[in-house]
């Protein structure tokens, strides 16, 4: 390599280490991000307003959030009205926030960030107008609600009509099934079934005989003229009883 060589690549580093130099020292610079706007807070409504300040890791600023009236700035404190915070974004940026539950008409005006840097001077962000209007009243509050259960009601009725037509006509598609067929009924029992059973037999009665006896003496008492009558033997008579 030569020296004319060895001389361009000096020359391109500090050309480089230069622009760097610079664009580190220009890449941050203090000042307040804030957007004009106007808004309206209707009475006893709350406010939240914010800011960011680029302070580029200087932490030894402050001011935050005023109003602006006729030329003065009033610079606002924590109060049980005035709800102050700050978030720390990144190393070079903080936002700050002011908080109002309840405005009320004397709330209104210009709003602004403005800050005080170690140097002495002054960065104010964009202003933010606030208009305060009259409170909504309750019965407008319940038109609101009752127009909301209003379309919600509507809402689910159509619902409800597009499912159940949608039922209906799904269930016209599918094609409906035959009655069920009852079983056959078993035939009756004809007579001549009966007729083919053997008969129950009867129980036969028993045969008893029966002797009687018939003594001489026994004739004799019953026939007091023996003279007449002759002499009959002894007679030995059965009985049978079907």
């Amino acid at each position: 390599m030569g020296k004319k060589d060895m001389y361009n690549c000096l020359f391109l580093s500090l050309t480089c280490l230069c622009i760097l130099h610079g664009y580190d020292a220009e890449e941050c610079v203090t000042s307040v991000l804030a957007k004009r706007s106007s808004v309206n807070i209707p009475k006893g409504g709350p406010l939240s307003l914010s800011c960011v300040v680029q302070h580029c890791g200087d932490d030894g600023w402050t001011g935050g959030w005023g109003l602006s009236t006729e030329g003065q700035f009033l610079l606002f404190s924590p109060t049980p009205k005035y709800h102050l915070s700050n978030i720390t974004l990144t190393t070079n940026r903080t936002r700050l926030l002011m908080d109002i539950l309840k405005v009320n008409q004397s709330d209104y005006g210009m709003y602004q960030c403005q800050i005080t840097w170690v140097e002495g001077y002054t960065s104010v962000g964009h202003m933010t107008y606030v208009n305060i209007t009259a409170a909504i009243p309750p019965t407008s509050v319940r038109k609101v609600y009752f127009r909301v259960v209003m379309y919600v009601s509507t809402c689910l009725v159509i619902t409800l009509v597009l499912v159940l037509g949608l039922a209906c006509h799904i269930r016209s598609k599918v094609p409906s099934q035959p009655p069920p067929i009852p079983p056959p009924n078993p035939p009756p029992r004809s007579r001549s079934t009966r007729k083919d059973k053997p008969p129950t037999p009867k129980p036969k009665p028993k045969i008893e005989l029966v002797y009687a006896a018939l003594s001489k003496g026994c004739l004799e008492q019953q026939n007091p003229n023996p003279q007449r009558e002759a002499a009959q033997p002894t007679v030995y008579s059965s009985l049978r009883f079907s």
